[in-house]
C-alpha cells in the first residue's frame, strides 16, 4: 500500500518505462516532428493570411481610382519571406555550435517559444508598421534554424541503425506536413473569423507544443526515465562508444568540408529546396491567381501536394530501410534519381499546359509533389549515415538548402510572374525542373554509401595521440601519456 501511494525510485521507473515499453523514442519522434512542423507552419501562416487579408473587405482600403489595395506589395512579399531566410541563415552556424555544446533540449525549446510569441505578435505587428512587421520575422527565421540540427542530432542519438530511414523520413517529413495542416487551417480560421486568428491560433499551439517538449525530451536515451535497458540496448547499435564527450564536440570541420560526399548531400538539398520552396510557398498564389480557385476552398486544394509529399516521404523512408538487398550507395542514386528526375518531369509537363482545366493542372502539381518524396532514401538518408555522431552539423546545414532558395526564390518567382498568368509560370516551372536536374548528377557522381572517415573510432584516436603530441612540444611531463595512448585496449 505505501510503495502505491509513495513508490520507490525502482518502483517508478518501472512505472515509467511500462507506460511505453519499448517504443519511447517513437513518441518523442512524432513529439520533435510536431514541433518542427509547429515552427515551419508559424512562417508558411503568412502566406495563406496575404490572401485571407486582400478577401477583407473590412480591412482593405480603396484607391482613389476604385482599384482595391492590399495590404502588402510584390516587393514587400518577397522581404517578409526572404528576411526569414536571413535570420535562419545567420542564426545556423551559432545554433549548429550551440546544439553541438548543450543538446537540443534547452536549444529547442527556447527557439520554438520564441516562434510562438513571435507568431502571436504578428497582428500587432503589422498594426503597426512594416518593419515592426519585418522585425517579428526575423525572430521567426531565427527559431527556424534550429529544425534541421535538431533533426541530425536526435537521430544520432536516439534511432536505432535498422530504423534510420524511417526516423529521417518522418522528421523531414515537417516540410510537407506543415503546408497540410496549415493550409486548410488558415482557410477554415479566415472564413469563420479574420486573418488576426491565423496567427493567434499557429502561436498558441507552438507554445503548447514546446512547453510539452521541454517537460519530456532528455538528450540522450541513458537520461530518459521512460527508456529502459531493452530499448537503450537496441539504441546503442552501431554507436561510437570509445570516444569521451570532449571529443565528440569537437567536429572535424576540415575533413568534413574536404568531402565530396558531403557537398553532394548540400547540393541536393539546394535542389530539393528550390521546387520545395517553390511550390509551397507560392502555391496558394499559383491556385487562386492563375487556376482561379476561390478563396474558401484554396486552403484545402493547396493542402493536397504537400500531403501527397508526406505520405511519399514516409512510404519512402521505410522501404530504403527494408531494401537490404541493395547496397546503400545504390539506394541513395535511385531514391534520389526518382526524386528529382520524375519530380522534374511532371513539372515540365506542367509547363506547357494550359489553364483551360485546372483539375488537370492540379494532378500533375501533386504527381510532381509526390515524386519528391523519395528524397527520404536519398540525400536525406545520406547525411545521417555519412556523418553519424556529427549528424548535427551535417544534416544542419541541409537547413542552408532551405534558407537559401527561400531568399532567391521569392525573388525569381515575383520577378516572372508579374501579371500571375500561366504562360509565365512555365519558366518558374522550367528553372526549377533545370536546378533539379543538375543538382541530381552531382549528388549522382560524388555521394558515398558508408559512414565517413572521420566518424570512425581510429580517426579520434590518431587526433587525440596527434593532439598530445603537440601539447608535449609546450609541456614535456604529459610527452609518456602520448606514446602510450596508442597502447589503449579498443575496449575502453
Amino acid at each position: 500500500m505505501a510503495d502505491a501511494v509513495f513508490p520507490t525510485q525502482a518502483t517508478a521507473q518501472t512505472r515509467y518505462i511500462s507506460l511505453f515499453g519499448t517504443r519511447t523514442r517513437f513518441v518523442i519522434m512524432v513529439l520533435i516532428l510536431l514541433c518542427l512542423t509547429s515552427i515551419w507552419s508559424n512562417i508558411l501562416a503568412f502566406n495563406f493570411a496575404v490572401i485571407c487579408m486582400d478577401d477583407d473587405d473590412s480591412e482593405v482600403e480603396t484607391s482613389l481610382n476604385g482599384t482595391r489595395k492590399t495590404h502588402f506589395t510584390s516587393t514587400q512579399n518577397s522581404l517578409a519571406m526572404s528576411i526569414v531566410a536571413i535570420a535562419a541563415l545567420l542564426g545556423n552556424f551559432p545554433i549548429v555550435q550551440l546544439v553541438g555544446m548543450v543538446g537540443i533540449r534547452t536549444v529547442f525549446a527556447g527557439l520554438g517559444i520564441l516562434s510562438a510569441v513571435s507568431t502571436l505578435l504578428i497582428p500587432l505587428s503589422i498594426r503597426m508598421g512594416f518593419y515592426y512587421f519585418l522585425a517579428v520575422r526575423f525572430l521567426q527565421g531565427i527559431a527556424f534554424a534550429a529544425n534541421f540540427p535538431v533533426i541530425g542530432s536526435f537521430c544520432a542519438k536516439w534511432s536505432y541503425f535498422k530504423q534510420n530511414g524511417l526516423f529521417v523520413s518522418s522528421l523531414v517529413a515537417y516540410v510537407q506536413l506543415s503546408p497540410a495542416i496549415t493550409m486548410p487551417a488558415s482557410g477554415a480560421l479566415c472564413s469563420a473569423f479574420k486573418w488576426p486568428s491565423i496567427f493567434y491560433a499557429h502561436g498558441a499551439v507552438s507554445l503548447l507544443l514546446f512547453v510539452t517538449y521541454a517537460l519530456f525530451y532528455r538528450n540522450s536515451p541513458q537520461k530518459h526515465p521512460f527508456v529502459g535497458n531493452v530499448e537503450l540496448k537496441k539504441i546503442s547499435i552501431g554507436k561510437i562508444a570509445t570516444v569521451d564527450k570532449r571529443a565528440l564536440k569537437k567536429v572535424p570541420y576540415g575533413p568534413i568540408l574536404r568531402t565530396p560526399a558531403i557537398w553532394a548531400v548540400w547540393v541536393a538539398a539546394i535542389g530539393n529546396f528550390t521546387c520545395v520552396n517553390m511550390m509551397f510557398l507560392f502555391s496558394p498564389v499559383y491556385l487562386s491567381k492563375v487556376l482561379g480557385f476561390p478563396v474558401h476552398s484554396t486552403g484545402i486544394t493547396a493542402a493536397i501536394p504537400p500531403f501527397l509529399q508526406f505520405m511519399s516521404k514516409l512510404f519512402c523512408g521505410a522501404v530504403s530501410d527494408r531494401l537490404t538487398c541493395l547496397p546503400e550507395i545504390i539506394k541513395f542514386r535511385i531514391f534520389n534519381s526518382i526524386a528529382f528526375i520524375g519530380s522534374g518531369a511532371f513539372l515540365t509537363v506542367l509547363a506547357f499546359m494550359g489553364d483551360e482545366h485546372k483539375d488537370y493542372n492540379m494532378i500533375v502539381l501533386g504527381c510532381a509533389a509526390a515524386m519528391l518524396g523519395a528524397t527520404t532514401g536519398g540525400f536525406f538518408k545520406a547525411g545521417p549515415v555519412l556523418s553519424k555522431q556529427y549528424s548535427h552539423f551535417v544534416t544542419g546545414n541541409i537547413s542552408l538548402g532551405i534558407t537559401i532558395t527561400m531568399l532567391i526564390v521569392p525573388f525569381f518567382v515575383n520577378a516572372l510572374t508579374h501579371n500571375n498568368t500561366q504562360e509565365e509560370w512555365k519558366w518558374v516551372f522550367l528553372i526549377t525542373a533545370s536546378v533539379m536536374f543538375i543538382c541530381n548528377i552531382f549528388f549522382f557522381i560524388f555521394v558515398k554509401g558508408e559512414a565517413c572517415e572521420w566518424t570512425s573510432d581510429s580517426f579520434h584516436r590518431a587526433s587525440s595521440v596527434a593532439d598530445l603530441e603537440r601539447n608535449s612540444v609546450r609541456n614535456p611531463t604529459i610527452s609518456t601519456v602520448s606514446r602510450n595512448v596508442e597502447d589503449v585496449p579498443e575496449k575502453l
